[in-house]
C-alpha cells in the first residue's frame, strides 16, 4: 500500500475542485503505447485544500497499480478526472452512521471519518475493519489518532487470520452476532459498506437477516471480476453466431450484432456495449466497469439501452443521450458516437 498526496499545480495554492467525503478520482496514464483508466477512492478529507491523497494497493497483475507503486516519482504529473462517486457521508443524512470495511475498502471511510472527526460532528461513528492479518490493518496509526481526538469515534477490528500473531483484539470474519454487540441499535442506523465483493455481499445478508432495512445501506462496488482463464486442456466451446440488436460505432464505421448467448449476466444474458467495443477493437475508455465513475460515457445518437446502474450519469447526461457503455445493453439498434 501507498498514499500518493497530488498538488495543485506550482502557481496555484488550493486544488482546482472540491469533493464530498467518499468520493473518488479516475486516474489516466498511458503504459505500454496504451490509455489505462483506473477509480481510486480518496483517503483525505474535504476539509484539506492544499492536498488530496489516494491510497492504492500493488496489485500484481495491475498494470496501473504497479506503474504508480513502481514508477511515480515527486514532481510528476498526473492526468485525473472527477471527482465522482455517490457513496458519501457529511454528517447531514442520518445522527449515525457505520462504517463496515475490509481490506483497502478501508479508503473512502477513512475520508468521511476524518471529515465528521475535523467538522467536530456530534453524531456515533462506528468504525468496523476486517483484514487478514494484523500487517494488513491500513491506517492503524491513523485510525488510533482520530479515535483518541473524538470520544464518539468506536473502531472495532477483526483479524480472520491471527493465528501466529500477537493481536489481542477480535480474531475471525464479519459476524451478525459480532455487528450486534459491537453496534447498539444496529438496525435503526444509517451503514456503509466498502470492500471485496465477497465480505459486502455477506455483510448485506447478516443485515438482512438482522432486520437492518434495505434502503439504510449503501454498498460501494470497486469493479466486476474477469472471467477465469479457462484450465489446460480444456477446450473452449463455440461462439454461436451473435443475434441481438445491431450496433453501429458511427466514428469507426463499425456495426455488429450484441450477443445474447454470453454465460453469464441477464437472461436471456445481453452483451453490454462496452464489451462489444472490445470484442471490435474499439476503445471505449474504462475504468470500474460498475456505473460509477463514468469513465465510459458515450453518446447515444438512436435507439433504446438498458441500464441496471446509472450512478454517474446526471440529469443533463440522460437528457443528451449520453449513457454508460459498460451497463448499457441495447433493446433494439443503436448508434454510439465512438
Amino acid at each position: 500500500m501507498k498514499t500518493f498526496r497530488l498538488l495543485p499545480p506550482p502557481n496555484d495554492r488550493f486544488l482546482p475542485f472540491t469533493f464530498v467525503p467518499g468520493q473518488f478520482l479516475n486516474v489516466a496514464f498511458w503504459i505500454g503505447g496504451a490509455r489505462m483508466n483506473r477509480s481510486y477512492s480518496i483517503s483525505s478529507s474535504p476539509t484539506q485544500r492544499e492536498y488530496i491523497d489516494l491510497t492504492v494497493r500493488r496489485e500484481p497483475r495491475g498494470a496501473v497499480s504497479r506503474h504508480m507503486d513502481d514508477l511515480l516519482k515527486v514532481g510528476d504529473r498526473i492526468e485525473a478526472g472527477g471527482p465522482v462517486g455517490k457513496f458519501t457521508f457529511t454528517g447531514k443524512e442520518a445522527d449515525s452512521i457505520v462504517l463496515i470495511s475490509g481490506g483497502v475498502g478501508i479508503t473512502p471511510m477513512m475520508s468521511i471519518a476524518r471529515y465528521l472527526t475535523e467538522k467536530s460532528w456530534p453524531g456515533d461513528i462506528f468504525f468496523i475493519y476486517t483484514c487478514r492479518t494484523p500487517a494488513d490493518f491500513i491506517f492503524a496509526n491513523e485510525l488510533a489518532a482520530l479515535q483518541h481526538r473524538d470520544p464518539k469515534l468506536h473502531l472495532a477490528v477483526t483479524i480472520s487470520r491471527a493465528e501466529g500473531t500477537d493481536w489481542k483484539g477480535h480474531r475471525g470474519r464479519i459476524t451478525k452476532e459480532w455487528l450486534t454487540q459491537t453496534v447498539p441499535n444496529l438496525v435503526s442506523r444509517r451503514i456503509h459498506i466498502c470492500g471485496p465483493r465477497s465480505m459486502m455481499d455477506s455483510t448485506k445478508a447478516m443485515l438482512a437477516e438482522i432486520g437492518v432495512p434495505p434502503e439504510q445501506v449503501k454498498i460501494e462496488a470497486f469493479g466486476t471480476p474477469r472471467p477465469a482463464p479457462a484450465a489446460p486442456g480444456i477446450t473452449a466451446k463455440p461462439i454461436a453466431p451473435a443475434t441481438g440488436p445491431l450496433v453501429t460505432f458511427s466514428k469507426h464505421n463499425i456495426s455488429a450484432r450484441a450477443r445474447i448467448d454470453l454465460t453469464s449476466g441477464d437472461s436471456p444474458p445481453r452483451q453490454s456495449i462496452l464489451e462489444l467495443s472490445e470484442e471490435l477493437g474499439i476503445g471505449i475508455q474504462f475504468s470500474c466497469r460498475v456505473g460509477t465513475c463514468g469513465v465510459c460515457k458515450a453518446k447515444m445518437t438512436s435507439g433504446e439501452v438498458d441500464q441496471a446502474v446509472q450512478e454517474a450519469l446526471t440529469d443533463e447526461d440522460k437528457a443528451n443521450g449520453i449513457i454508460l457503455a459498460c451497463q448499457a445493453k441495447p433493446n433494439v439498434a443503436v448508434t454510439v458516437e465512438a
